[in-house]
């Protein structure tokens, strides 16, 4: 039978950040997951996880009860790394991403079939063939979809308000409120967020907000982030060079001139903060500060040394959760607690 390796033990310094809830190859990236494809393309294959700490193990199990732990000194005939899933590369992959999708979702085919391109109601700028719009997506008189560069693909249920300008390739999950928003190309975004403002070849996953003017560009923005109105990220260097991420002492050059932010999950950017190239906010901050820069480490509230308390973090999260009918599960919550302490171990 055959045997498949998910290694998420990449020890390249910017991971950690990316896969502090979810573990890389459970990210929805135009409406499919690394272990959807996988499951897709080897049906009876066994598939086998190698995680970075135990924490991460338990939470990953737990979430994908039909993984097996890894096997020491077993061959596979397929090994999977988070290389090709490290933002800058997956911005680079939004049209492939796209198309591999595209190979076994027939039903955004079908969309075109139910849904007929009225011209009174919005436009397109490109071929209307590689427009799919979702027969119960309501798009209002005013939008414009440009084609030109890509396709681009509107899942069930999602709204998109007058004055919305899009440019594929990209794709707008389920349950989307899309309101007075330009759009550029290469954009991912996941199910359940709101959205507004400029935002551009940038990666968002479920449950995240944008909802007000402000610029997100070239960034990565995980589940369950809120960023406030006229919040802006800068994706370009005054003198043109390549961006660097930094966490803590350690470094990673992106091998790029355009990238923006990578926030990670459950974090909040308060309204008019600036955030400089390069910035990585990591779990859970709480960014208030007019400009921030750098690395923010997990549970950041306000500034570079002070810590959200866990309780009330809890608590926040939970709120924010039921707000869409969604409930932190109680091994959720058992590891962000130990995410926690073990944040407070590390960073003492």
């Amino acid at each position: 039978m055959l045997k498949v390796l998910i290694d998420d033990t990449d020890k390249s310094p910017i991971s950690a950040p990316l896969n502090r809830f979810h573990a890389f190859f459970e990210w929805k990236l135009a409406g499919f997951s690394l272990i959807d494809h996988i499951k897709k393309e080897h049906p009876k294959a066994k598939i086998y996880y190698r995680a970075r700490n135990e924490y991460t193990a338990q939470l990953v199990f737990h979430r994908n009860s039909d993984l097996l732990p890894v096997e020491d000194g077993s061959d596979y005939d397929f090994i999977y790394h988070q290389t090709p899933f490290l933002p800058w590369n997956v911005q680079q992959r939004v049209a492939s991403i796209l198309e591999d999708s595209f190979s076994f979702q027939s039903d955004w085919k079908k969309f075109r079939q139910k849904y007929k391109v009225k011209s009174g109601k919005f436009q397109v700028v490109g071929k209307e063939k590689n427009l799919f719009i979702h027969p119960s997506a309501q798009i209002y008189p005013g939008v414009i979809f440009d084609t030109t560069k890509g396709p681009i693909i509107v899942e069930e249920q999602t709204s998109i308000c007058p004055f919305s300008f899009l440019e594929g390739p990209l794709y707008i999950g389920k349950d989307c409120q899309i309101d007075n928003a330009k759009i550029g190309g290469g954009t991912l975004i996941g199910s359940n967020c709101r959205l507004g403002g400029e935002i551009e070849n940038s990666i968002i996953l479920d449950y995240s907000n944008k909802h007000h003017e402000g610029f997100l560009g070239h960034s990565f923005v995980g589940s369950w982030v809120n960023i406030g109105a006229l919040a802006t990220t800068s994706d370009l260097k005054n003198n043109y060079g390549i961006v660097k991420l930094k966490i803590g002492a350690l470094e990673m050059n992106t091998g790029t001139i355009k990238f923006g932010s990578l926030i990670s999950t459950f974090s909040k950017i308060a309204i008019g903060t600036m955030l400089n190239t390069g910035s990585v906010i990591d779990i859970g901050c709480n960014i208030m500060e007019g400009r921030s820069s750098g690395y923010r480490k997990p549970f950041s509230w306000l500034n570079e040394t002070d810590l959200y308390k866990l309780e009330n973090f809890l608590t926040d999260t939970r709120k924010i959760m039921a707000r869409r009918r969604v409930n932190l599960l109680d091994y959720e919550s058992d590891y962000l607690k130990s995410l926690y302490e073990y944040s407070l171990k590390e960073n003492r």
